[in-house]
């Protein structure tokens, strides 16, 4: 069994996946729907042989796997980390470190060592589904004869073509290699006829697991880690701002920290969102972009883009030539060269690979937050608006009469129309007078001025107190409760 490692003071945990739910496990709603009570910690994964790691991007799986490799390291086990996408173009022994590759060496002549192989998709938009296979045929046939002696922990979008290449390519010898001397035979089936009789070492070879969001536990620790001085403040404030769920990655839960030390409060949602989208338009870190290209430049074609995604209702965008694999025309991405049909290839490619986007597949990528998606589609409407597009021309986008007569927002457009309707007086009276109710659910019903705020709720209180609740219940969703309470007590006035 190996050693118990000890990777970083927050301990994470892990879910497994159903079969047929790979493809939810990049939501974060799904993944917090599986519960912390249930899962795993790094000790009870290592207990199989086989591992897929299927979180969204900046969740932290590149951080959990390489503070376990060190763990492993440091208890004198053969762990090693590579890059799938390095992996794809190197052979192993390339890629390791003189020491690590004194450790393969030992770890390969011994007879009963397990050695740990961790495969982590850091660069996801390098990969494609050939070089991805690749990669594991590199693996394979690094530890050829010895697949029974090997653990192997991938990190992988949600994609069920991954799990059949890894299941294919690194399969789990029911017997003992046939390259393995007769000693190494011997001490390898005798070792799997004491793990089968352990039941505390009973697992299953295979795992598909999530790592979970973090909890309000990890929260904490994390913001104590991350330098907030008065951490209960912090989590009183995110609650009261029903703001947990853009805290739940550790890459997102750090942004909030920053902004948090800067100005001891959590921000209005509108500010949160664009805030959130400023910095993950900045140029990459790593320096790695085709060409130079300018806040101002990449704003605009993340708005121009995120309408056009949402009028299509297409979430994902092609990226390469990869994204025509699938063949199903119903489910094609929205190109990005019809939209963007003034840039260059290089300042396409330069936009989609900054971290406002994330990897759906290979050769697409999809806007991180569906509230990004909804808030640049209405700044890229009022863009439109201040160069002088009548503001027929918008309500056509956002309004129709029903086959009944019923005068209503588009279904798909209700949350860009309360953007819109915070910062466009013209758009704010048509959606009062239609439904009320999507201003107080969606966009950022808390930035509606006080004679706004009080108007919505008068109307609301209208449109539904005859029916009641039953009624609002039977065509939207309920508004929510802390939208309610806190427009009610900022407007300051009775609302009956």
């Amino acid at each position: 069994m190996a050693t118990e490692p000890k990777t970083n003071d927050i301990e994470r945990s892990f879910q497994d996946i159903p079969g047929d739910k790979l493809t939810e496990a990049e939501q974060t709603a799904f993944l917090m729907d599986l519960g912390w009570h249930k899962g795993s910690n790094w000790t009870d994964l290592l207990k199989s042989e086989r591992i897929l790691i299927i979180s969204e991007a900046g969740a932290g799986k590149t951080y959990e796997c390489r503070t376990l490799q060190q763990a492993l390291w440091a208890a004198g086990e053969p762990a090693f980390y590579v890059e799938l996408a390095d992996l794809s173009r190197n052979n192993l022994r390339d890629l390791l470190s003189h020491d690590e590759e004194i450790r393969f060496d030992a770890w390969h002549a011994s007879q009963s060592d397990v050695a740990t192989f961790l495969l982590d998709s850091i660069d996801e938009l390098k990969l494609s589904l050939g070089s991805f296979e690749q990669a594991l045929k590199r693996l394979a046939k690094a530890v050829a004869g010895q697949l029974g002696r090997v653990r192997v922990i991938i990190t992988s979008r949600p994609i069920p073509v991954d799990e059949q290449l890894f299941r294919q390519i690194l399969p789990v010898p029911d017997e003992p290699d046939e390259a393995a001397t007769s000693e190494q035979f011997a001490n390898s089936a005798m070792a799997r006829r004491a793990q089968k009789s352990s039941e505390e070492q009973i697992a299953r070879d295979w795992r598909n697991v999530a790592l979970l969001p973090l909890s309000n536990a990890q929260i904490k620790q994390m913001a104590i880690r991350e330098g907030v001085d008065d951490p209960d403040a912090l989590i009183a404030d995110i609650r009261q701002r029903n703001a947990e769920e853009f805290v739940r990655r550790p890459q997102d839960l750090i942004e909030l920290c920053v902004d948090w030390r800067e100005h001891r409060r959590i921000r209005s949602h509108r500010d949160q969102v664009a805030s959130n989208i400023a910095v993950k338009l900045k140029p990459r870190e790593d320096g790695r972009e085709k060409v130079a290209l300018s806040a101002d430049k990449a704003s605009e074609g993340a708005r121009r883009l995120a309408l056009a995604a949402t009028l299509s209702r297409k979430l994902t965008l092609r990226h390469s030539a990869e994204a025509d694999r699938e063949g199903d025309p119903t489910d094609a991405p929205l190109d990005p060269s019809s939209i963007l049909h003034d840039w260059t290839p290089d300042e396409r490619t330069t936009l989609l690979e900054r971290s406002l986007f994330g990897f759906a597949s290979y050769g697409r990528v999809r806007f991180h937050h569906r509230s990004v998606i909804e808030y640049l589609a209405s700044e890229h409407l009022l863009a439109l608006r201040a160069q002088g597009i009548p503001v027929r021309s918008i309500k056509r986008i956002l309004f129709t009469t029903t086959a009944q007569g019923d005068e209503v927002v588009k279904p798909s457009v209700r949350p860009v129309a309360a953007w819109m309707a915070l910062r466009e007086d013209a758009i704010f009276e048509e959606v009062l007078r239609r439904e009320p109710d999507v201003l107080l659910n969606f966009g950022d019903p808390e930035s509606l001025s006080p004679a706004q705020r009080q108007r919505s709720l008068r109307a609301y209180v209208a449109r539904h107190s005859a029916g009641g609740w039953r009624v609002l219940a039977s065509s939207l969703p309920p508004v929510p409760r802390h939208s309610l309470i806190n427009l009610s007590i900022s407007a300051g006035s009775s609302i009956a």
